[in-house]
């Protein structure tokens, strides 16, 4: 779990490098890209968790882009734990193939947008129509993150091809071990 936790963690500094380099405006009319590579990276890595981490590691990360993203406080943390439930039903009726993964990501993406959406909405924050929240911001967001969720996804394989060397290596050493004890006896 350290390792995703890593590369999830590190998905976010990219994330947060992404928004630096490319800022958002503040006018409406203007087309938006919102970085999502952090999330797509925990929705990876959760198919391989159980319940319980899956939670908690959506609830951290949640925090995590609450209080150094977005500034808000438990939006978006309360946003991620209703997505991990969202994942964990969707991800059990799937496969691991590329599309599958990619389409899980980018879905993601949409009910995070979607969900945030609704919210400055309610809040009143703003009054941006849904025709123009889907051309100006949602648009740009899918498309772009739907490139580049296709590394995460790569980089998540990679990462889970390690970490099942790593096991089989351990295991190996395990089973040498028992079976010298079994011979001095």
């Amino acid at each position: 779990m350290l390792f995703h936790s890593l590369f999830i963690l590190a998905c976010f500094l990219l994330d947060g490098l992404i928004m630096i380099l490319f800022p958002n405006s503040f006018d409406p009319y203007a087309m938006t890209f919102v970085p999502c590579l952090g999330l797509s990276a925990l929705v990876l890595a959760s198919r391989h968790m159980d319940k319980t981490d899956s939670l908690l590691m959506f609830l951290m990360f949640g925090m995590f882009y609450d209080f150094f993203v977005t500034r808000e406080y438990l939006i978006y943390a309360l946003i991620f734990v209703l997505l991990s439930f969202i994942v964990r039903i969707w991800s059990n009726h799937m496969m691991e193939s590329v599309l599958e993964c990619l389409l899980l990501a980018i879905s993601t993406i949409f009910v995070k947008e979607l969900i945030v959406y609704l919210y400055m909405l309610m809040s009143q924050v703003t009054q941006m129509r849904i025709a123009l929240w889907l051309t100006n911001r949602l648009f740009l967001t899918l498309l772009i993150n739907g490139v580049l969720v296709v590394v995460i996804i790569f980089a998540s394989r990679t990462i889970e091809d390690y970490i099942l060397l790593r096991e089989k290596r351990i295991r190996k050493e395990e089973s040498i071990s028992w079976l010298d004890l079994l011979s001095k006896h």
